[in-house]
């Protein structure tokens, strides 16, 4: 079925398919490991032993229903971990800038979720240090639902019409 939850869940695949993964980031361990791709919400920090970092959170902000389509603004939360306090911004940025490249070059995901424009990335300017966090807001078109039409049986004028 076509939906929101089922949007974010095929971004998902389609990320951890994607070159994306093909990076291997710093972690607070001074170890490097692939990206982490997560569906809403990182999972609170004393179920998993791993460090968070790095990481895309994939998320809902909103859907809309309207006459002439429905769209869904999902963000992707890109999140790293660097000491440098000069350049530490800039895997977040290749990161985003990857995912952009990735979702605008194929532009449809799951063969019925299409990425439309706007793409907008926002790094904050007040940074966690050493981590680092930037937003990737995107639109996407997806399905309506597709309306019941119920049949009633009708006497107009002594006719019986269905």
């Amino acid at each position: 079925m076509s939906s929101p939850v089922d949007l974010i869940d095929s971004i998902c695949d389609f990320l951890r398919n994607s070159t994306i993964m093909n990076m291997d980031l710093a972690t607070k361990k001074d170890e490097e490991k692939a990206l982490q791709v997560i569906a809403g919400y990182l999972p609170p920090k004393k179920s998993v032993p791993d460090p968070d970092f790095p990481f895309v959170i994939v998320r809902i902000e909103s859907f809309e229903d309207k006459l002439e389509g429905a769209t869904a603004n999902i963000s992707m939360v890109v999140g790293t971990y660097s000491e440098d306090a000069q350049d530490g911004w800039r895997d977040v940025v290749n990161i985003a800038t990857r995912i952009w490249s990735e979702l605008f070059r194929k532009r449809v995901v799951a063969g019925k979720y299409r990425v439309e424009y706007p793409c907008k990335f926002i790094l904050p300017e007040e940074q966690p240090f050493p981590q680092w966090i930037g937003m990737l807001s995107t639109v996407w078109t997806i399905a309506h639902p597709i309306e019941e039409i119920l049949e009633r049986e009708v006497v107009i004028d002594g006719e019986f019409f269905r």
